[in-house]
């Protein structure tokens, strides 16, 4: 008679167990006084430009990006209220861990791989620029959204197409979440044959094409009749068969290196080459023995759903113009490989009933072990610490200027090679923030204006210059040399 509030119970108190463990991880990193790049411009422009946060966001078709953004700054001053923004990022991948363990309960999975698995995703290194970086904060909305389309599918069809399209509108890619939860889905399938599976696919992908479909009308109508303005970096790509080979090999091995991080320069590390060997043995052996246990067309199930979803999970950024592979467009990929990974591990650990199970959910425990010290640890080495000295650097500057002076300020900007980091890769990890004019003109306003915080218009205070080359000593009064960032302040 108590079975049921029993699983309740133990349900409620996993749930609470996923909720906690993305605070548990990125707790040191959350309150630390730091920035990034774009988080000193929107500070000042929610504050003294109200709706160019929106406006920009929506040339870009994220109007909602925009909105929650600049909503979340209101009332926000000093560098120091970037940690609510980083709060906002933690408490969504908890919401979204919570949203991932009880979907996938409800589609078949066993609890522990459910659970591990939910836990790994807030471990990945796209979640850890999500935190990282605060304005990257709406991202974990787009995801919710994405999570909550699928719980309404297929039966709630038109909210699931209305929640995609929401998610779209936020931030495109991240919506793609949707994705990660049908492969959840389909591995979890028995006893349908090929063709149903196909039109069970066919059915989440059109739900997914009407959503994104109807995000991208709205956007084309608000750019026709001039509500908003789109990018020129809005640009479909040309060249597709070019960009599916550099997906798969610049794209792809990302995803399937799941929490290992690769490095921009230099050979890879030894654990990024490693963890994409181990993955792709390790769902082809698992893609196998589905085959053994189920039958050729069970292989052919999980073949179908791994090519199409490790597709759709990369459809925006292969459609659109740019390739860069970065951290923020690769959430929903290293989900995909994710499921196929843990799936794979059940498969093998069903091979020897009596201690094979728990084998599988040791190694998935340790995945997610291991990502939770990686996550801790690349945060603090690759975000908070050396944006922390590019941010001690300009203070340094700040302290000196006295306003009935108004000192000639010269901030001489860094390379991405002069990064204080450890290891750098692509644009976000250990990367330097000051390499750009308006970058470092956004943070010496930011640290200026809280030591003058009296001060209506603080750029009335000092004269500003910047550049890659130093002028002459008596060119300026005060000067912040970034490149010292190599060296430490």
């Amino acid at each position: 008679m108590d079975t049921l509030p029993r699983r309740g119970a133990l349900l409620g108190g996993a749930a609470a167990l996923l909720f906690a463990l993305p605070w548990l991880t990125y707790w040191s990193a959350i309150f630390r006084r730091y920035g990034m790049r774009d988080d000193y411009a929107i500070l000042r422009e929610a504050l003294e430009e109200p709706g160019k946060i929106v406006r920009v966001c929506s040339t870009f078709g994220r109007p909602l990006y925009g909105l929650l953004l600049e909503a979340s700054l209101r009332g926000a001053d000093s560098i120091g209220d970037l940690s609510e923004l980083r709060l906002l990022a933690v408490t969504g991948l908890g919401l979204l861990a919570v949203a991932v363990f009880l979907l996938l309960v409800r589609e078949g999975w066993a609890w522990g791989p459910a659970a591990l698995f939910a836990a790994f995703l807030p471990l990945t290194p796209s979640a850890q620029v999500i935190v990282s970086w605060g304005i990257c904060w709406p991202h974990t909305v787009a995801m919710l959204l994405g999570a909550g389309a699928f719980a309404l599918a297929p039966r709630r069809w038109p909210f699931t197409v209305l929640g995609l399209a929401a998610a779209t509108l936020t931030y495109q890619v991240s919506g793609l979440v949707y994705a990660v939860l049908v492969a959840a889905a389909l591995v979890a399938r028995r006893d349908t044959s090929l063709p149903e599976t196909g039109r069970w696919l066919a059915r989440h992908l059109g739900l997914l094409a009407l959503g994104l479909g109807l995000a991208y009308v709205t956007t084309q109508v608000a750019f026709r009749s001039g509500w908003m303005t789109p990018s020129p970096r809005l640009t479909f790509e040309r060249h597709f068969w070019d960009k599916a080979v550099w997906v798969v090999t610049h794209v792809l091995p990302n995803g399937l290196a799941l929490g290992a991080l690769n490095r921009t320069t230099g050979a890879p590390p030894v654990g990024y080459p490693l963890m994409v060997g181990v993955s792709l043995v390790l769902v082809a052996g698992g893609v196998a023995l589905e085959g053994r246990r189920e039958g050729l067309a069970a292989s052919g199930r999980w073949l179908l759903g791994l090519v199409l979803l490790s597709g759709t999970a990369c459809s925006i950024s292969f459609l659109a113009g740019e390739r860069w592979p970065t951290y923020r467009t690769l959430f929903a990929l290293t989900g995909v490989c994710g499921v196929f990974f843990a799936a794979s591990l059940v498969n093998l650990g069903a091979c020897w009933p009596g201690r094979g199970p728990r084998v599988a959910s040791g190694v998935l425990a340790g995945l997610v072990a291991v990502s939770a010290w990686l996550a801790h640890r690349q945060t603090l080495e690759l975000f908070v610490e050396p944006q922390g000295r590019e941010l001690a650097l300009m203070e340094e500057g700040a302290r000196q200027v006295v306003p009935s002076a108004r000192p000639r300020v010269f901030v001489l900007t860094a390379l991405q090679s002069d990064t204080s980091a450890p290891q750098r890769y692509l644009d976000e990890f250990g990367s330097v923030s000051v390499d750009a004019e308006w970058v470092a003109k956004e943070m010496w306003k930011a640290v200026v204006r809280e030591r003058f915080p009296q001060e209506r218009d603080v750029s009335r205070l000092y004269r500003f210059a910047t550049g890659r080359v130093a002028p002459e000593r008596r060119q300026y009064d005060i000067l912040v040399d970034m490149r010292r960032l190599r060296r430490g302040p």
